[in-house]
């Protein structure tokens, strides 16, 4: 299936927008990153990732993807140049001001599309704040540990290895260079692995100042592994997926939303039609 880029919000007329979103009481948002991802792969990889699922999720619930911009929050990259971040409270304000105009438009139901590690804290704490001033249900995927879940083999959490190559080739086939890999070598794999690990330990863990500290060359991984045909059914997979648990999620917590409004019921149905 082609990516759905009628589904982007910015690329709609007015009434057409008005009425997906009215219509579906929903609303799509893409969060992403602008970082450096070696030689092979673009610097909005995390960007395109977030928005490739995002459309696609679009799609199923009939509804638009609104765009908060593709930087996010990633400071521990900026010691190489070209890559971009966002402070917290700079992402919130972005997450909460759309969410704002969102609920405006008759939205009562979000879905955050996140592809970026560094953004899921602020994510949290900026969709906490929507919730409580505008009314709203929020739900966040995180699709690139969607992604590693589904195919564990496969799509290895690594940075800039096969799982975000592959998201790439999912978006955009021709922002992939696997001949550029040369430019920048991989850092070793295992240690890489190791040293990543550290920073995703649930219990007890570093917070994570320079992406030195994992990979000294900026990446590992082994991105050849990726095929764009793997590409597109692992994209589409796991637009199902984020799809099917938001399904289960709204029907969850239907008996709970009462202070929210009966649109939030009615939107649940509209998106499952």
């Amino acid at each position: 299936m082609p990516r759905h880029l009628d589904r982007q919000l910015e690329r709609l007329s007015q009434p057409v927008a008005a009425r997906l979103l009215a219509a579906s009481g929903a609303a799509v948002v893409a969060a992403g990153s602008v970082e450096q991802h070696g030689g092979h792969l673009p610097l909005g990889t995390d960007a395109f990732a977030a928005q490739s699922v995002a459309e696609r999720v679009a799609f199923r619930l009939d509804t638009v993807v609104a765009p908060l911009g593709p930087v996010g929050v990633a400071p521990y990259h900026l010691p190489w140049p070209g890559s971009l971040s966002l402070s917290p409270s700079t992402l919130t304000a972005i997450l909460v001001d759309v969410c704002a105009a969102l609920a405006g438009a008759g939205v009562s139901r979000i879905v955050v599309v996140n592809w970026h590690e560094g953004n899921s804290p602020t994510l949290r704490l900026a969709a906490a704040e929507a919730q409580q001033q505008y009314g709203l249900r929020i739900l966040i995927a995180e699709t690139h540990v969607i992604t590693h879940s589904l195919y564990p083999d496969e799509m290895e959490f690594t940075h800039a290895g096969s799982m975000e190559t592959a998201a790439v080739l999912a978006y955009e086939p021709g922002l992939v260079q696997l001949d550029q890999t040369r430019t920048s070598e991989p850092s070793d794999l295992a240690s890489g692995g190791t040293a990543h690990e550290l920073f995703r330990q649930r219990d007890v863990y570093p917070v994570l100042q320079d992406f030195h500290d994992i990979a000294p060359t900026g990446w590992y991984g082994r991105p050849e592994r990726a095929e764009p045909d793997r590409a597109e059914a692992i994209a589409e997979a796991v637009a199902d997926h984020v799809v099917r648990r938001v399904r289960e999620i709204w029907a969850q917590l239907a008996g709970q939303d009462g202070a929210v409004g009966n649109g939030l019921s009615a939107a649940a149905a509209g998106a499952q039609r």
